[in-house]
C-alpha cells in the first residue's frame, strides 16, 4: 500500500497537534504553577469539580459532536451544510442555556452530594461551572465545522489563541493576583469566549438563522448513543476521583490528579490523533482500499504508542523532581503518586487503539456496539474500583482503568472484526508489544541496580534505540519511509 494516506494523516495529526496537545496540555504545562501554589486538598476539589464539567459537557453536548461531524462530512451541497451548521449551534446554545440556568440555581443541591470540605467553596465553583459549560459546548461547534473540512491550520490558529490567553489568564490571577482555583476556571471561560467570537467569524458563510427541527431530530437520533457512550467513558476516566474522594480525602484526590495529569502526557498525543482520525477514515469510507489504510495506520499507531511509553515511562519521574530557583517542577508533596505514571500512560494506550476500533460502528452505522462495549466497560471499573482503591489507594484506582480499556479494546477489537474485517499485521503487533514490554523491565532492573543518574540516562536512551532499531530489524517500520514522512510535515 503507498504510504500516501498514513503521510496525510500524520501531517493532520502533527499540525492539530501543534494547537490541540498545547490547549490540553495547559493543565500539565502550568503544573507547577499549580502544585506549588495550591495545596493537595485546594487541587483535590478543582479536580473533582473539573470531573463534573467533563461528565456534564456529554449531556450539554447531546450527541451532536459526532453527528454533526458524519452529515455534514456526508453532504456535498454548501446550502444544505449551512442548514446542518446553523441548526446544531443555535440548537445547542438554546439547550446550554436552559441546562446551565438549572445548574445555577441548583448548585447548593450539586453540592451538598459531593460532601465538599469547605461547602460554600464548593456552591460557588459550581455556579462558575454553570457559565463555563455555556460556552465550552458553543465554542466547539465551529471549531468541528473546522476539523470536517480538514482545515488544520486555521483550527490551529485559533486554539494557539485560547492556549495563549488561557495561559496568560492563569498566571496573572494565580500567581500576582493571588487568587485560589477558581482562577482557572476564569482563565477558560475568557479564552475561549474569544475564540468563539473569532471562529463564529471565520465560518460565517455556513451561518444562517434557520433551524431545521428535521435535522436537530436526524442528529440527534444517530447522536444520542453517543450521549450514553460519552457518559459511560468519562464515568470511567474521572469516577476514580470520586471513590478516591469517599474511601479517603481531598488530599489523596489532589495528589493522584496531579500525577494523573502528568501521565495524561500521552494523552496529549492521542488526542490530536483522534481529532485527525474521525474525519479523516469518515473521508476514505469509499476508498476501495480504506481496510488496508486503515490496518496500515493501526501498525503505526501501535509503535508510536509504546515507543512514547517508554519514553515517558523512563524520563517523567526525573523531569518532575527538577528544581528551578524555589520551585519543583512538581512539589514536594505530590510525589507519593509518581507511582502510577507508567500505568495511567498505557492506559491512555489502550484508550487510543479502542478509538482507533470505532471505524467498523461508523461504517455500519452499528453506534450500538459502542454503547454496549462502554456499559461493559462502565461495569469492570465500577467494580475495580470498588474492589481495588479501598485496598491498594492510588495505585488500585489506576490499575482499574487500565484493566477497564484492555477489556474495552479487546471486546472491540472482536466486534469489529463481525462487522467490517480487516486484516490486521497481527505479527507485527505482537512482536511491539512483547518487545516493549522487555524492554521496560530491562530499564527498570538496570537502574535500579546501577542507581547512577548519567549512567542511567545512558542506560535509559539506548533501550529506547534499541526498541526502534529493531522495529526496523523486523520491517515493522521503515526508516526511509519514517523519514520522508517527518520531512513532509
Amino acid at each position: 500500500m503507498s504510504q500516501s494516506h498514513v503521510k496525510t494523516l500524520l501531517s493532520h495529526t502533527v499540525i492539530y497537534g501543534i494547537g490541540l496537545v498545547l490547549n490540553r496540555s495547559i493543565g500539565f504545562i502550568l503544573l507547577p504553577l499549580y502544585s506549588n501554589y495550591f495545596a493537595p486538598a485546594d487541587w483535590g476539589v478543582y479536580n473533582i469539580v473539573a470531573s463534573i464539567w467533563i461528565f456534564l459537557s456529554v449531556i450539554y453536548s447531546l450527541g451532536f459532536e459526532n453527528s454533526f461531524m458524519k452529515y455534514f462530512i456526508e453532504e456535498k451541497i454548501k446550502e444544505r451544510k449551512k442548514v446542518i451548521y446553523s441548526s446544531a449551534l443555535l440548537f445547542l446554545c438554546i439547550s446550554s442555556i436552559v441546562f446551565s440556568a438549572i445548574l445555577y440555581f441548583s448548585s447548593a443541591s450539586v453540592a451538598s452530594l459531593i460532601h465538599f470540605d469547605n461547602p460554600l467553596k464548593g456552591i460557588s465553583l459550581i455556579k462558575i461551572l454553570s457559565i463555563l459549560l455555556f460556552f465550552d459546548t458553543i465554542y466547539r461547534i465551529p471549531l468541528l465545522l473546522l476539523r470536517a473540512e480538514l482545515n488544520t491550520k486555521v483550527y490551529t490558529y485559533l486554539t494557539l489563541v485560547t492556549v495563549i490567553i488561557n495561559i496568560g489568564l492563569n498566571i496573572f490571577l494565580i500567581a500576582v493576583q493571588g487568587y485560589g482555583v477558581e482562577a482557572i476556571f476564569y482563565s477558560y471561560i475568557l479564552s475561549v469566549l474569544v475564540t468563539t467570537v473569532l471562529s463564529l467569524f471565520i465560518t460565517k458563510s455556513y451561518l444562517i438563522p434557520k433551524i431545521s427541527f428535521d435535522e436537530i431530530k436526524k442528529q440527534f437520533g444517530f447522536g444520542i448513543n453517543f450521549i450514553f457512550i460519552g457518559l459511560f467513558i468519562i464515568f470511567i476516566d474521572t469516577s476514580d476521583r470520586f471513590f478516591l474522594k469517599y474511601y479517603f480525602d481531598e488530599t489523596v484526590v489532589g495528589i493522584y490528579s496531579a500525577n494523573y495529569r502528568l501521565g495524561a502526557v500521552m494523552s496529549l498525543i492521542i488526542a490530536a490523533y483522534k481529532f485527525s482520525w474521525t474525519p479523516y477514515f469518515m473521508n476514505i469510507q469509499d476508498n476501495p482500499d480504506n481496510k488496508k489504510i486503515i490496518s496500515n495506520v493501526f501498525t503505526y499507531f501501535v509503535f508510536t504508542g509504546l515507543f512514547l511509553f517508554l519514553v515517558f515511562s523512563f524520563f517523567t519521574d526525573d523531569l518532575v523532581k527538577i528544581k528551578i530557583g524555589n520551585f519543583y517542577m512538581l512539589n514536594e508533596a505530590y510525589w507519593s503518586g509518581l507511582k502510577i505514571i507508567p500505568i495511567i500512560l498505557l492506559s491512555y494506550f489502550f484508550s487510543g487503539l479502542y478509538s482507533t476500533m470505532n471505524v467498523a460502528s461508523f461504517f455500519a452505522n452499528r453506534t450500538d456496539v459502542l454503547l454496549k462495549i462502554a456499559l461493559l466497560g462502565l461495569s469492570v471499573n465500577t467494580i475495580l474500583n470498588v474492589i481495588l482503591i479501598p485496598a491498594y489507594e492510588m495505585t488500585g484506582a489506576a490499575v482499574s482503568t487500565l484493566v477497564t480499556y484492555i477489556a474495552m479494546f479487546a471486546f472491540l477489537y472482536y466486534k469489529s472484526q463481525q462487522i467490517f474485517y480487516i486484516d490486521y499485521d497481527l505479527k507485527k503487533i505482537g512482536i511491539l508489544a512483547i518487545l516493549a514490554f522487555i524492554l521496560y523491565y530491562a530499564e527498570n532492573i538496570l537502574t535500579k541496580v546501577i542507581s547512577q543518574n548519567y549512567i542511567n540516562f545512558i542506560i535509559s536512551i539506548f533501550i529506547i534505540g534499541l526498541f526502534v532499531l529493531i522495529s526496523m530489524k523486523f520491517n515493522i517500520i521503515k526508516a526511509n519511509q519514517l523519514i520522508k514522512m517527518i520531512k513532509k510535515q
